[in-house]
């Protein structure tokens, strides 16, 4: 029973941060600025992935209160899903946001500024 709320929490987890990454690119919440947006590719594809696992995944679970067979695929979604969220963090943190600065460095003036 405990493994099942944990299941069904990390599908909630990866739809909804899923959800979040792919609309981050229509409308951004303005927290970031622009130079260290998410790039828009491949945050479509992460949250396009993350979502359409996360819910296949809520399928095959509540599937698997009919179907035995079914219930046996939860304990391998259940490791996928970790998987995908950890390679998603991965992504986030070493890849996702990269500054691009399109304006021009300013001329140091020789004072220190403080």
């Amino acid at each position: 029973m405990l493994f099942l709320v944990f299941y069904f929490i990390l599908c909630a987890i990866l739809i909804f941060q899923g959800l979040h990454l792919a609309s981050e690119v229509k409308s951004p919440l303005g927290t970031l600025p622009e130079e260290v947006a998410q790039a828009p590719q491949p945050s479509r594809a992460w949250g396009g992935l993350l979502m359409a696992f996360g819910a296949f995944s809520t399928l095959v679970g509540l599937y698997g209160f009919l179907s035995p067979s079914a219930a046996a695929a939860r304990h391998v979604l259940f490791l996928l899903g970790w998987i995908f969220l950890g390679l998603f963090s991965l992504w986030v943190i070493f890849l996702g946001r990269q500054p691009e600065f399109i304006g021009k460095p300013t001329v140091t003036d020789g004072h220190g500024h403080h």
